[in-house]
């Protein structure tokens, strides 16, 4: 393990077969921004400022859709890709002793930021909203823009639908002083339990589901939104279909992201313990509790743990 993150090298293991994956982005209804005169955002401080204006402007409209409930999802999607570009980590390793980042400078000066936003962007069902949520406020037009992941937008994307044409794709958010961006990666992918009693079964089922041909055509269906296969990157087909005008630049937007997503947290035992109590200290602060108490008492959490 280095800076917390899990070593790569000889002597792994391949544990599943990734089946579809995604990158984080900022989607948004290019109509109502244009409308507005509002330049897309690229930080958590432009972002609190287009919602005011937006707000101002339209009452009605919720400025930014983002997760918020008690969930680990709630943070691995907008709220960890942003935090890495103002150099925060989940996990780190000090003097050869695994600690927690999130009680570090970097967290405050990142968590201040965010909240601030979400106080200034967010409905105020924020603690209950989930991905459902602004995306159907994306695709009727009640929600301007949202961070999460990019497929979302493509969904929304159809000839015939109220969205058609009307969603567009910019990297997520970082911090004002940094000169490029982070995207959390996230991968779908099939494994077989090792309890199985039909192991041949189960793995000849596995490189079908994965292979060139499926992965094609299941993008082509627009069931299989950012298809892991270069292949199929690589196919005119794909790329016709995901570049007709109802998509945008969904393409150009999902090359640009995809050259800077990775892992944004470190996946280890306790993960979803550890981020859920991050949700929930989330909440706590847009709910107006200090941050710098939160994060400490966050981090002690996240230590006892250990």
């Amino acid at each position: 393990m280095e800076a917390g993150q899990i070593a790569t090298g000889e002597g792994g293991q391949i544990w599943a077969i990734p089946h579809a994956f995604e990158n984080i982005q900022l989607f948004y209804r290019k109509d109502t921004l244009e409308k507005y005169n509002i330049a897309v955002p690229t930080s958590p401080p432009e972002m609190a400022k287009a919602c005011e204006q937006l707000k101002a402007a339209d009452p009605s409209i919720t400025p930014l859709g983002v997760r918020g409930v008690r969930f680990w999802s709630s943070i691995h999607t907008a709220a960890v890709s942003i935090a890495r570009s103002y150099g925060v980590h989940d996990f780190v390793v000090t003097d050869g002793k695994l600690d927690t980042g999130l009680d570090s400078p970097e967290s405050i000066a990142f968590h201040k930021d965010y909240v601030d936003m979400i106080k200034k962007c967010a409905a105020p069902s924020f603690a209950n909203d989930n991905w459902y949520e602004f995306v159907d406020g994306i695709s009727s037009g009640r929600t301007a823009m949202a961070i999460d992941s990019n497929m979302f937008g493509i969904w929304n994307d159809v000839a015939g639908k109220p969205a058609s044409g009307k969603i567009a794709f910019a990297p997520p958010l970082h911090a004002p002083s940094a000169t490029s961006f982070d995207s959390n990666i996230w991968i779908w992918a099939l494994a077989m339990n090792a309890a199985s009693e039909k192991k041949g079964t189960a793995w000849l089922f596995i490189p079908w589901a994965t292979s060139k041909q499926v992965a094609l055509k299941g993008a082509l269906a627009g069931q299989l939104v950012n298809p892991p296969r270069t292949s199929t990157w690589q196919d005119d087909t794909w790329t016709k279909y995901a570049s007709q005008p109802e998509f945008n630049n969904f393409v150009d937007s999902f090359k640009k992201t995809q050259d800077h997503a990775a892992l944004a947290f470190t996946p280890r035992v306790g993960f979803g313990e550890a981020m859920n109590a991050w949700a929930v200290a989330m909440q706590k602060m847009v709910n107006g509790d200090d941050v710098e108490t939160t994060l400490r008492a966050l981090a002690e959490e996240i230590r006892t743990g250990l």
